[in-house]
């Protein structure tokens, strides 16, 4: 079904007024089917109040958005039929607006129990008492408060779901890496013992790989909301077999004050940033940084794009589709998985979230320089843009992913414009995108439990969908827009950005025998391991009873908690750690300060590995 925006408008600025209450409980009911006076041939299928949603309390005053639901194919007819038509809005009864499609600014300011309904005329407006419309949407029941209010609700609501979370759940990234260094779970000594990070090694060549999921995060600022992904709907629990995760930070930046101060703070602060990048990179694996070719950068979003199609296609060629994401998103991957296995199209697919067809009209390029999205002239002439799915959530077929891969290293790029970027790209291909149903944005819409996707999302709503989900409520249960909407959408960061380059530090090893009280030598071997700008750790070591691989893994656990960026993989400890390990033995061997059963056990040990 194509769908057409006839009016986008959200609640503006505040009127302050008198609430008259209401609990939010006698809202949330069920929203009827749409009733409309069935028109022969008609392009219209249905219009419907999407905006705001059933049950919703708001402040005044209040925007309304409805949608017309065209039928297949009809968006020409519709436009000649429908030219001089207009939509009207109905409050308690009474109609309260009646504006050319897509030309409103009306606001509702009375605050109360509301009642709207939407018509919709060919020609013509719709006068009071007259009922002559073509179609009628379903009613919408919801509240407007006044701004004190509505403050003071949202404020509790938010609290509210806060508390339903664990313990922790917003740390910052140096937050996290700190309670790291200080206090290391199990889980963690256990991550990091068993499994190191593999990502970039060979080609996986896996024939039931159905998706990799490419989702674009700011590496240093959205580490919360790569932890709310891990632990809600790419957990282990929740992943579909045949789909993979991946977050795609490219080189970080971290933003510096524009004031000059103490360069040497700085510096470490910096370097701070930078080791707790390298640890959560060590300990979940899924963080791709220096390993892409690009700079982390909302400037640079479609090179980002680029480099993880490049390698997607060169590490998971069998893979069938790739998807570009958000981080501030929940995705049904369950219901995408199985969608993706019903299609009949594994080739030359390019789908998403495509306004131009589901708004039936061609979208002009920005030309404001004050906006993010501000196009220059010379980079596109053009007055009007392609079709191209949105890049919050887009899909393409793997060959798709080859072709970008292939021409990586010549085709251009419109800077922060992934999404354009990748329509002009497949535009050389002939290849055009299709509407992929259940994509919305809560920043220009609302939820539906229809969903797959939702995105404009904070930490704590991406938690409680999957809540939702996992005690079966609706997708969309306890929704409040501005409880789960994430605030500072697009705001500018302050400061400049400053490039995490730092050199890996060198390790040093330095052996001692633990003695009894009786100085003998009690079999047990303590290594403390520094680096120049870190203390030592200690780890103890039997060599008459533990392997020199379980020792090892001993140490390279350690060195990840402790000194995350010294090293880039276990492996590379091993020539440096025998070395000097046998170099100590030699000389404990001559000096003899060890019992000689001790030492040939200690030889045996080494030799066997």
């Amino acid at each position: 079904m194509i769908l057409f925006l006839a009016i986008v408008l959200l609640y503006a600025v505040s009127a302050t007024a008198t609430s008259l209450g209401g609990r939010e409980d006698e809202f949330r009911r069920p929203v009827p089917g749409n009733a409309n006076i069935p028109i022969a041939n008609d392009p219209v299928d249905s219009i419907e109040v999407v905006y705001p949603a059933p049950g919703a309390i708001e402040k005044a005053p209040v925007g309304f958005n409805t949608q017309i639901n065209l039928h297949p194919e009809s968006a020409k007819l519709f436009a000649a039929r429908y030219k001089d038509g207009s939509v009207c809005v109905e409050v308690n009864g009474a109609v309260v607006d009646c504006s050319p499609m897509g030309r409103t600014e009306f606001r509702y300011h009375q605050v109360g129990n509301c009642t709207v309904r939407a018509y919709l005329k060919r020609s013509g407006s719709l006068e009071l008492g007259d009922r002559t419309f073509d179609f009628e949407s379903a009613p919408i029941s919801f509240t407007i408060m006044n701004e004190t209010d509505y403050d003071e609700h949202i404020a509790r609501a938010i609290r509210n779901n806060e508390l339903k979370h664990r313990p922790g759940y917003r740390l910052s990234l140096i937050e996290w890496a700190r309670v790291q260094f200080k206090r290391p779970s199990d889980e963690l000594l256990q991550r990091l013992e068993l499994a190191e990070p593999s990502i970039m090694s060979a080609t996986e060549v896996q024939s039931d790989l159905l998706l990799i999921v490419g989702v674009k995060t700011a590496v240093v600022s959205h580490f919360s909301f790569r932890q709310a992904i891990r632990e809600t709907w790419a957990s282990k629990s929740a992943l579909p077999e045949g789909v993979k995760v991946i977050f795609l930070g490219c080189r970080p930046f971290a933003t510096v004050s524009e004031e000059e101060g103490d360069k040497l703070t700085e510096e470490a602060q910096l370097r701070e940033i930078w080791e707790s990048i390298e640890l959560e990179k060590r300990v979940y694996g899924d963080l791709l940084t220096d390993e892409l070719d690009c700079d982390d950068s909302y400037f640079r979003l479609a090179d980002k794009t680029k480099q993880f199609l490049h390698f997607a296609a060169t590490k998971y060629p069998t893979a069938k589709y790739v998807m570009v994401a958000d981080d501030d998103l929940y995705l049904r991957l369950d219901k995408i998985s199985a969608r993706l296995q019903r299609l009949d199209q594994s080739k030359r697919y390019y789908a998403g979230h495509v306004r131009a067809i589901e708004n039936a009209m061609k979208q002009p390029p920005i030309r404001d320089p004050e906006s993010r999205n501000y196009l220059l002239s010379a980079q596109y002439q053009l007055n009007e843009l392609p079709p191209f799915a949105l890049g919050a959530n887009f899909f393409l077929s793997m060959d798709c992913a080859k072709f970008v891969s292939r021409n990586h290293g010549r085709l251009r790029d419109l800077g922060g414009m992934d999404d354009i970027t990748v329509a002009l790209w497949m535009l050389t291909m002939q290849i055009h995108p299709k509407p992929f149903n259940g994509l919305k944005y809560l920043n220009s819409g609302t939820c539906r439990d229809d969903l797959v996707s939702l995105s404009d999302l904070s930490e704590s709503a991406i938690r409680v969908i999957h809540a939702n989900i996992q005690e079966h409520h609706r997708f969309c249960h306890d929704f409040q827009r501005r409880v789960w909407l994430r605030p500072n959408i697009g705001a500018p960061t302050e400061g400049h950005p400053r490039l995490l380059v730092f050199d890996r530090e060198a390790l040093y090893f330095d052996f001692a025998f633990r003695t009894t009280s009786k100085e003998t030598w009690a079999g047990q071997l303590i290594t403390t391991v520094s680096t120049n700008t870190h203390a030592g750790v200690k780890v103890a070591y039997f060599p008459a009873s533990e392997t020199f691989s379980t020792y090892l893994r001993k140490i390279c656990t350690q060195i990840q908690i402790n000194f995350p960026s010294a090293i880039t993989a276990c492996a590379d400890l091993n020539d440096q750690v025998r070395a000097q390990l046998l170099e100590f033995y030699n000389k404990q061997a001559v000096d003899k300060p060890v019992d000689t059963l001790q030492l040939e056990k200690w030889k045996l040990c080494l030799e066997q590995q």
